[in-house]
């Protein structure tokens, strides 16, 4: 990849936001206007506008894992940030991949309560993330929710 060849790349590991106002979109957005190649990781797929939250589908941890093994391979990331990881397993797949493939600590960006209200799983992992994290991570900038009116 010759294009990430002549810039540094940073690396989102994140659920997608098909809106683009958040997630792996955001993450990018934001790299390319630092002139910074972006890699990502995808953790979640996300039914959701910019007001609403209507459906999260984690991806299996072993595909996250994969896609970062894959992604370092070419080019270790001179730079990390997490997102909404989705579940426990994901978690812990990142945490793992980060530890074993050698790579710098996280910026941990996890998204405390933007999940649909009836899937408390989500929140509980990415309060679980941003526990686990925060002790091994190059900063912890937690998502604070909009207040409901």
């Amino acid at each position: 990849m010759s294009r990430a060849n002549k810039r540094s790349v940073a690396l989102t590991i994140a659920g997608s936001d098909p809106g683009g106002g958040a997630g792996i979109q955001a993450d990018l957005k934001t790299f390319a206007a630092l002139g910074v190649y972006g890699y990502s990781a995808i953790t979640a797929v996300i039914a959701q506008n910019s007001s609403t939250v209507n459906r999260v589908m984690p991806i299996d941890a072993s595909m996250v894992s994969a896609q970062i093994e894959t992604l370092a391979a070419e080019r270790c990331p001179a730079a990390i940030k997490t997102g909404a990881l989705g579940t426990a397993k994901i978690v812990e797949a990142v945490a793992d991949a980060l530890s074993r493939l050698d790579l710098p600590a996280p910026v941990v960006d996890p998204v405390l309560l933007r999940a649909p209200e009836r899937d408390c799983s989500i929140v509980r992992a990415n309060a679980r993330c941003s526990s686990a994290c925060s002790r091994s991570c190059a900063s912890l900038r937690p998502t604070w929710p909009k207040r409901r009116r």
